[in-house]
């Protein structure tokens, strides 16, 4: 993006000025809040219950239903709701269906509890991953189709990530407070009383322009699946795979720590009440801060650059972690750890979501979105669920929290491959046809 390419300051205002721009806080927080329901803190809890590292790591696979949304996104994209379509459109009809399915397998998720059956625990977790994954492929999609302009470009990927990240502090912080007080069961039924802001946004929220015009597809397998995912290589002829590749790797180091985090917080011995204030008030604080230099990179330096800082960034972060396992119980190193980690974070996935959009074609918005994402999701949650086992494996030889260091160091070193694979994404023009 060149100067003259810049959104100019009466740019940003109008952006921030469009109601819908505003929704996506409460629709990202939407999207967020269930997230780690599947991951860190589903690990924590079940690490409360006495639960090992390698059946945690192994419960971490049920989020592998955020890599396979690719498989059902083209029926999102195209089949039209019963009633709902009517009322409230394409996109809005499965986000309000989505929003029910995460409200409901919360619920399930509450009364059953990881001691009680196991299989039924598995079955309304596996619903949970479904309905959130779903959910926010739809919400993407509506906020894709809403973007307008560079600035919108820019803001409206950094406002989602800002209502996400509160989602992340509430279910991954905040929740561990009321879950001392008052157990995990009340605790995980009242974040989905909280799922009802989400269900009053996508009720306020109007249809996008694009799929106003959009008229009915008479079904087939052809129009509904091949069409979509072959116009996506088409588009991006000769780059379109190593575009999978890359967004398959890039956000990989974050992904394979998933599991282990919260595990990591509870063996250093770090109180549930200090994680909750040091999460919620300096992590919160790093959190905004991270979302907001992506940005603005992506206003001032172009999605390109802004990717290119995140891909470096991001990996870095992780050696944090194997330097809180080398001071176990010291909330200095903590904090510092969610400083770092939060920005360097806020920055990559800011800059990840501004470039799937760049990429995606809004005669297909949400099978294209789903489709890079999934490369992303369906790699990284296959990988973390060895994540457990891997620290469990090297405890015997290094100890606790010596496998803890070799394994953060190691995440970091895998991102390596993604700054390779930018290399030659520039290297072959794809920004300049983006």
């Amino acid at each position: 993006m060149s100067s003259a390419d810049k959104p100019t300051l009466r740019d940003i205002l109008r952006a921030l000025k469009t109601p819908n721009a505003w929704l996506l806080l409460v629709l990202g927080f939407s999207a967020g809040l269930p997230f780690l329901l599947t991951g860190a803190t589903l690990g924590f809890w079940m690490r409360e219950e006495g639960t090992s590292l390698t059946v945690i790591g192994y419960m971490g696979w049920i989020s592998l239903f955020y890599g396979l949304k690719v498989v059902w996104a083209p029926w999102m994209d195209k089949v039209r709701l019963p009633l709902l379509h009517a009322r409230l459109g394409q996109r809005r009809s499965f986000m309000l269906l989505a929003q029910g399915g995460v409200i409901l397998s919360l619920i399930g998720m509450a009364a059953i509890g990881p001691t009680g059956n196991i299989w039924a625990f598995v079955a309304v977790t596996l619903l949970l991953a479904l309905s959130a994954a779903s959910q926010e492929i739809a919400i993407h999609a509506w906020r894709i189709e809403q973007t307008e302009g560079q600035a919108q470009e820019a803001l409206n990927p950094t406002i989602y990530s800002l209502g996400y990240k509160v989602a992340a502090i509430v279910s991954g912080s905040l929740i561990l407070i009321p879950a001392d007080q008052f157990g995990w069961p009340a605790t995980v039924t009242g974040l989905a009383a909280l799922m009802l802001v989400g269900v009053a946004a996508t009720l306020i929220a109007r249809p996008s322009h694009a799929e106003a015009l959009t008229p009915p597809v008479p079904y087939s397998f052809d129009t509904y699946v091949v069409v979509p995912l072959k116009s996506f290589f088409q588009e991006h002829a000769g780059l379109a795979w190593w575009v999978l590749a890359t967004v398959a790797l890039y956000r990989l180091p974050d992904y394979l720590i998933g599991p282990v985090a919260g595990p990591l917080y509870s063996d250093t011995g770090l109180s549930n009440a200090d994680i909750a204030y040091v999460r919620s008030t300096i992590g919160l604080a790093a959190s905004f801060a991270g979302v907001a230099l992506g940005g603005a990179c992506l206003l001032w330096l172009g999605v390109e650059r802004a990717f290119w800082l995140g891909a470096v960034t991001g990996p870095l972060s992780n050696i944090c972690f194997a330097l809180m396992a080398a001071h176990p119980g010291d909330v200095t190193v903590f904090g510092g750890t969610l400083i770092i980690d939060n920005i360097a974070n806020g920055i990559a996935e800011t800059a990840f979501i501004a470039f799937l959009t760049r990429l995606t074609v809004k005669e297909h918005t949400l099978t294209h979105f789903a489709l890079m994402y999934s490369a992303a999701d369906l790699t990284g949650k296959l990988l973390k669920g060895f994540s457990g086992q891997i620290v469990d494996g090297l405890t015997a030889s290094h100890g606790l929290f010596g496998a803890y260091q070799i394994f953060f160091i190691g995440t970091a070193v895998a991102g390596l491959p993604a700054l390779s694979l930018c290399l030659i994404l520039r290297q072959r023009g794809l920004f300049k046809t983006a």
